[in-house]
């Protein structure tokens, strides 16, 4: 399990939610999937497995440091090719990345946020007409 292998900066997912999360998601080999906040990288390790080779994951995390080990964690476990990690308050600046997450052309979207309900019009902006949102909000502030 990578989990155990990545550098802890946030509360970390384990295989129950993960494995609910990649199923509500829908995840398969080719698609195109946004998380935000990256964290651990914990989920996004996971995810990555369920769209590869051919698929690619566009992570955000607001806070820089985290954003830096996260990618560095990518590279040491290989999949670096696979995610693009991006230091973004997608709250305020949303997820599209100049030609690479355009509006429509996301399959799955996955929020790990304290307010997802602001991220919501802008993960509909980036979803294909069958995109998949989902979120995980842990603490009763969230829900």
């Amino acid at each position: 399990m990578y989990s155990a292998s990545l550098t802890q900066r946030t509360q970390i997912l384990y295989t129950p939610d993960i494995s609910m999360i990649t199923s509500k998601l829908c995840l398969q080999p080719g698609m195109r999937v946004v998380e935000s906040g990256t964290g651990t990288g914990s989920l996004s390790t996971s995810m990555v497995k369920n769209i590869f080779p051919t698929g690619h994951l566009y992570t955000f995390e607001f806070n820089l440091q985290r954003k830096e080990k996260a990618a560095l964690d990518f590279i040491k476990l290989g999949i670096n090719d696979y995610v693009t990690t991006t230091h973004r308050d997608v709250l305020t600046n949303g997820f599209l990345l100049e030609g690479q997450v355009t509006p429509n052309s996301i399959d799955a979207c996955f929020l790990d946020l304290p307010s997802p309900e602001v991220a919501v019009k802008h993960a509909y902006e980036i979803l294909g007409k069958k995109g998949r949102l989902c979120n995980f909000s842990p603490c009763i502030e969230q829900v």
